[in-house]
């Protein structure tokens, strides 16, 4: 049996305080899905749009932050259960469950893959429009690379494929794909030409105990550390939270304060310091400094959190049974009840969404006072391909769009794939970010 860590004794008076600060003005706001279906998943494709699935065929869509979700209706009527959402960006995404269907319109229309319905998909992911990922419940994982047209298949573990994820950071010749079982971990290698090289598996000692196994997998966008959320069996439920950086030789567990019962099925890492965790029970963890310390959030419901997915650090869904979904647009916490200011006290250029991109992607930034203001972005030689911004600014937030087959670029030469960097220069401030682009 393993013993449940109890974590009272580890922390100061003030951090004591600080937590109950957080757990009196969590911000979560729960909507009106217009639904009872148990909700598995959710994905946003921007700031304000959002598509949920579910149980019975349900597919859910948002274009204005969960005010109205308008139920996306299918044209065939078999009775199929959706498990994973996945969007390569606005347009192109995949739904998996008792089936797998595709849409090239941002879900109006939706095109089944499979023709076969004695399978059960339990993960997708829309690397771009031609490019998707799915695994099933029987350790098989499932690739197309031509936009649904023609699929290939692998068995890569005897445990079910329950996330497969791609490391969001930056490296020089290889990027890392992640599958995800509910005992092991698997990993792929591929840059920039389609996967070669054989999937790996090891298996997860964490979750050999009776009662234990993993549900979700996530790297952090923009780089950091990769996270498993689960939960540690035996004599009780235990939730756990698994961290491992690219130079970690093995996993490591999170604090979670204060210590609680249950299942961890979700997260979502929207950076490299701040991540969400969500799961049984109306369980909702959150860390701003990276996955050091983990902080229980305060919900309005008590049904089980089935997903969890931010936009950025701050605007986010959680999904869950009886047709739950919450909503935050301030990351779940406000320390106090005040206006959020209208001019940002201090500067910053944030990760571009999404990252990897296909061909465009949004950058935004934001200034503490008005000035001249340029943002460029080069290549790893350090060439400059393309001038985004070079004018006066006023204060506040500012978001572009970088296409990477547009006019705004410096050069004829069409842009291959790779690692790109994007760096902001508003008067003595200076920040440089990178971004992954994958034809």
């Amino acid at each position: 049996m393993k013993t449940k860590i109890h974590l009272l004794n580890k922390f100061s008076f003030a951090v004591a305080l600080f937590m109950a600060t957080q757990l009196l003005n969590a911000q979560w706001v729960k909507q009106n899905s217009g639904t009872s279906e148990r909700l598995t998943d959710v994905v946003m494709l921007d700031s304000s749009t959002a598509i949920a699935v579910g149980m019975n065929q349900t597919i859910l869509k948002t274009t204005n932050s969960g005010e109205t979700w308008n139920f996306i209706a299918l044209p065939w009527s078999f009775p199929m259960n959706w498990n994973s959402v996945s969007f390569a960006d606005k347009l192109n995404g995949v739904i998996a469950g008792s089936n797998v269907i595709t849409t090239t319109d941002g879900g109006a229309t939706w095109q089944p893959e499979f023709y076969s319905y004695d399978k059960n998909f339990l993960c997708a992911l829309s690397l771009y429009a031609n490019y998707i990922y799915v695994g099933d419940d029987s350790g098989y994982v499932y690739r197309t690379i031509d936009s649904g047209k023609t699929w290939s298949s692998e068995k890569i573990s005897v445990y079910p494929i329950r996330s497969i994820f791609l490391f969001r950071g930056y490296i020089t010749d290889i990027l890392p794909l992640y599958a995800l079982t509910s005992h092991s971990f698997i990993i792929k290698y591929f840059y920039p030409d389609p996967p070669s090289s054989p999937w790996t598996e090891k298996e997860l000692s964490f979750f050999n105990g009776l009662g234990s196994e993993a549900f979700s997998g996530e790297s952090c966008n923009g780089g950091g550390s990769t996270f498993i959320v689960g939960v540690q069996g035996d004599k009780y439920a235990a939730p756990v939270i698994l961290r491992k950086s690219m130079s970690d030789t093995s996993w490591s567990p999170a604090i979670l304060f204060p210590s609680q019962d249950g299942i961890l099925l979700g997260i979502s890492a929207p950076s490299s310091n701040v991540i969400y965790s969500c799961g049984y029970a109306g369980l909702m963890f959150k860390t701003m400094d990276g996955g050091n310390n983990w902080f229980l959030h305060s919900v309005p419901t008590s049904q089980s959190l089935n997903s969890i997915y931010f936009f950025n650090e701050t605007k986010g869904f959680a999904v869950g049974d009886s047709g739950t979904i919450l909503f935050t647009s301030n990351g779940g916490v406000t320390g106090v009840e005040e206006e959020e200011p209208s001019t940002p006290d201090k500067f910053q250029l944030f990760q571009n969404y999404p990252n990897p991109f296909n061909p465009s992607t949004v950058i935004s930034y934001q200034l503490a006072v008005g000035g001249f203001v340029t943002l460029k972005v080069y290549d790893v030689l350090g060439n400059e391909v393309a001038t985004l911004v070079n004018e006066e600014q006023h204060a506040g937030t500012h978001s572009i769009n970088f296409d990477a087959t547009n006019n705004n670029l410096l050069t004829t030469n069409k842009l291959t794939s790779g690692i790109y960097y994007y760096m902001l220069k508003a008067g003595n401030f200076t920040e440089t970010k990178g971004m992954i682009y994958l034809k």
